[in-house]
């Protein structure tokens, strides 16, 4: 999972332990809901973050990684899933 968000924000501060080869494990919830379908799902990945750089950063800002949130996003935050979960919502 690879995602840009801010820099100096609470996760980037929390990724910056000083400890070389640390991890810092976090969870990644994404959800969508279709209202007129009455369906939705719901994601949850969780494992070790880490900050891009690098060559690895370039080609990421190559691919076109694009964030969804307005405002500056120049951070690049890779999560390697330990566990991944999910379900469908449906109405019934």
């Amino acid at each position: 999972i690879l995602f840009r968000t801010a820099e100096h924000s609470t996760l980037d501060e929390d990724l910056r332990t000083g400890i070389e080869g640390a991890d810092y494990e976090v969870a990644f919830e994404i959800d969508d809901i279709d209202m007129g379908g009455e369906m939705g799902w719901s994601v949850l990945i969780q494992g070790p973050a880490h900050h891009v750089t690098g060559p690895e950063r370039e080609e990421a800002f190559r691919a076109c990684v694009e964030p969804w949130a307005p405002g500056s996003r120049e951070l690049l935050v890779r999560i390697v899933p330990s566990r991944i979960t999910g379900r469908r919502i449906n109405h019934s």
